[in-house]
């Protein structure tokens, strides 16, 4: 799945379970939840290193581009609104960053030339492109209403 949803969901648990003992644990533990859900993974899969992503075929690297391109925008986006708009950020920040930090940390490894583990393989529900794309936007509006609530 995608950072923002990760981001905002993690953000939205540390709303509401203010108490960085239970709520960072949660907001981790969101992020194999989320992967649970159907998504796309632009057929990144356990082993590929970066030489073996940036040579998928063409459409594949575009549309991979693409959406990492508009996610990293909304990423900084909703960090930024957090930021500004929250009356206490640095909690629910946390609870963000929480929330991504398996695919951070993982997909960090990629930089260094290393192969992408397979230690959260197990927890992905991937789905074509056709179906995939469905869940980021209906997770990520899900999680800003409850941010936006009360």
């Amino acid at each position: 799945m995608l950072y923002t949803p990760h981001f905002l969901v993690g953000a939205a648990i540390l709303k509401y379970i203010p108490n960085p003992v239970v709520g960072l644990p949660l907001a981790l533990a969101s992020h194999i939840a989320l992967d649970l859900i159907p998504h796309n993974d632009f057929d990144i899969e356990p082993g590929m290193t970066i030489r073996d992503v940036l040579l998928h075929d063409r459409k594949k690297r575009k549309m991979l581009f693409l959406a990492l391109g508009i996610d990293g925008g909304l990423l900084v986006a909703t960090f930024l609104w957090i930021l500004l708009t929250r009356v206490n950020p640095v909690i629910l920040l946390l609870g963000g960053l929480a929330a991504i930090s398996p695919d951070l940390i993982e997909q960090s490894l990629l930089l260094f030339g290393k192969q992408l583990p397979a230690v959260q393989d197990k927890f992905q529900f991937r789905v074509p492109a056709k179906y995939g794309f469905i869940s980021y936007p209906v997770v990520s509006i899900i999680a800003i209403w409850l941010l936006m609530k009360g």
